[in-house]
């Protein structure tokens, strides 16, 4: 076995991300993991006549980025579905549909993609019943804005019974047009599971590899070479496993079941044994525990917003397991005896303070410290709990839904909860430990319009909300590195460029450290590196480009 590198990358600037978030010229690669990390001079010194030289022609290098909160599945599964992030109107959504319609047969459904938000339309609403009926009249249809909230027409509504009897379930709102039982086709929380379970089973296996395939390669063309997947079911672990059986993964992805009672909890932590590698974990279960936007549940009232909600007291939803608190500190105590990873849903102050006093709760009788239980998301916070959640070696995984739905915050919130929302310059602040990532394809995955709306507070409707809770650049990329493989408890393999950890690291077109922060957002990956192979992009690109500067 030879002592030379395989590899090395030189002539770059590398933000290595370690504890002195050194600046370096080069990185060697052998056997899959970084060799050296330093000056051009000492590592070219180690080559050997097999060594490829990678001349990178002064260009920015990062850690591969790690996403911790990205549905991946869901992503490939997304893929064949109506986009609708370009559409500016009623009448271009179902122009969108429309067009889609035009080549499906009567009768099948036709979905929308989730990674939009009625916002960005003029009317700033969601489309009703009977305007998808006009765009689809012979096909049933469903539009998703993220994961709580939908629209479906007429044959939708049919097919999943409801219709003016249809009572409310339990955790859910179907909106009804003003002075009348009639649904206006928006379904929130658990009315929009009610649809969502007469939709299209999954594809045949393996059209669903493909899909996955496809979204691993898609996050790798932005930089993203790790990610965890929050809230999984037994299929589709199980087409994670298969893809790694072929070796077809270049994602390294942690994954978690979905939870919401004993029974589907007991289920999950029969996975603790799951063979483990670099390139798929079994981490733990996730659990919900309130809704998104429209369904987070708050001490104080939601505002009125006509049409879609008129109820003064109307305070969000709670989706606690049909035990209640005590039954959901039950759950916990399965996950911590397992010596798993806890991972919860909290949007509101209200729900955020029930899942710090569960998680203590459980604490009790099954020390979680060494486990990493997470908040996920952490809206709206109350002033007291920062303190609750360090002292309690709980952490945090922040994403950036408010690039998107910060609209509707401000809708249904009011702006002064809006502007808190997501208070990651206190969280770090206050010594919380943080993670970042997008809940895609809630919104869009790009990591470096997260990064952007983290040091900004920018929303992609041109708002601005929070800016005293912007951190620094430096700040976001360890969100999206070290921070995040911290959290998830692979700190010695991954999230910075050091000699012994895996070599995962992107080549980017700009160093969007040292420029405006609204140039964050423009940020390209040239190419994406996975235990030092390319698994985006090509070297050999590269090269040329210098050879023509």
């Amino acid at each position: 076995m030879t002592n030379h590198p395989d590899t090395i990358f030189h002539n770059a600037q590398i933000y290595t991300v370690d504890a002195d978030f050194r600046v370096a010229q080069a990185a060697s690669v052998r056997n899959g993991r970084f060799d050296r990390v330093g000056t051009d001079e000492e590592l070219l010194a180690t080559a050997g006549d097999a060594t490829q030289l990678i001349d990178l022609g002064g260009r920015t290098v990062i850690p591969g980025l790690f996403d911790s909160h990205l549905h991946l599945y869901m992503t490939g599964m997304e893929a064949p579905r109506v986009p609708l992030i370009d559409c500016r109107s009623i009448a271009d959504v179902q122009a969108a549909i429309a067009e889609r319609a035009a080549s499906t047969p009567k009768g099948e459904w036709i979905i929308g993609r989730m990674g939009w938000h009625e916002s960005l339309l003029a009317e700033n609403r969601m489309p009703t019943r009977d305007e998808l009926d006009k765009a689809a009249p012979d096909n049933p249809v469903f539009v998703p804005r993220g994961g709580h909230v939908g629209s479906a027409n007429s044959a939708a509504l049919a097919l999943a019974g409801i219709d003016e009897t249809t009572e409310d379930p339990a955790g859910g709102l179907i909106v009804r047009e003003v002075g009348s039982h009639r649904p206006t086709g928006l379904l929130l929380e658990k009315a929009s599971y009610m649809l969502r379970a007469v939709l299209p089973p999954p594809p045949p296996l393996e059209t669903e590899k493909a899909l996955l395939r496809d979204a691993m390669a898609l996050l790798n063309s932005y930089g993203i070479v790790a990610t965890m997947d929050p809230g999984l079911n037994a299929h589709q672990i199980g087409i994670y496993s298969a893809l790694r059986d072929e070796k077809a993964m270049t994602v390294r992805t942690d994954l978690m079941f979905r939870a919401n009672n004993i029974g589907m909890t007991e289920e999950g932590v029969t996975y603790a044994g799951f063979p483990d590698d670099e390139m798929l974990r079994f981490v733990g279960v996730k659990f919900m525990l309130d809704g998104g936007v429209e369904g987070a549940l708050h001490y104080e009232p939601y505002q009125i917003v006509p049409g879609e909600q008129n109820d003064p007291e109307y305070r969000g939803l709670s989706l606690l397991p049909p035990g209640g608190e005590a039954e959901f500190v039950e759950c916990l105590k399965l996950v911590a005896r397992a010596g798993l990873q806890a991972q919860t849903h909290g949007v509101g102050d209200d729900c955020i303070d029930t899942i710090i006093r569960s998680y203590i709760a459980a604490s009790q009788e099954v020390p979680i410290r060494d486990l990493r239980w997470v908040l996920m998301h952490m809206h709206n916070p109350t002033q007291e709990v920062f303190a609750k959640i360090r002292d309690a070696g709980i952490l945090v995984t922040a994403q950036n839904q408010s690039v998107l739905l910060g609209a509707n915050k401000v809708k249904w919130w009011g702006r002064p909860r809006a502007e808190w929302s997501t208070p990651i310059r206190r969280m770090i602040d206050d010594g919380l430990l943080v993670g970042g990532g997008t809940d895609g394809p809630i919104v869009p995955i790009d990591p470096f319009i997260c990064m952007w709306w983290m040091v900004t507070r920018q929303t992609l409707q041109g708002d601005c909300l929070g800016p005293d809770q912007g951190i620094t650049v430096r700040e976001a990329l360890e969100l999206y590195t070290i921070n995040n493989a911290r959290i998830m408890g692979v700190e010695k393999d991954r999230g910075s460029i050091e000699t012994g950890k895996l070599a995962d690291l992107v080549v980017l077109d700009r160093d969007f450290m040292a420029g405006e922060p609204n140039e964050i957002r423009g940020t390209k990956a040239l190419l994406t590196v996975l235990g030092g192979n390319a698994v985006y992009g090509d070297p050999a690109d590269i090269t040329i480009q210098n050879n023509r500067q």
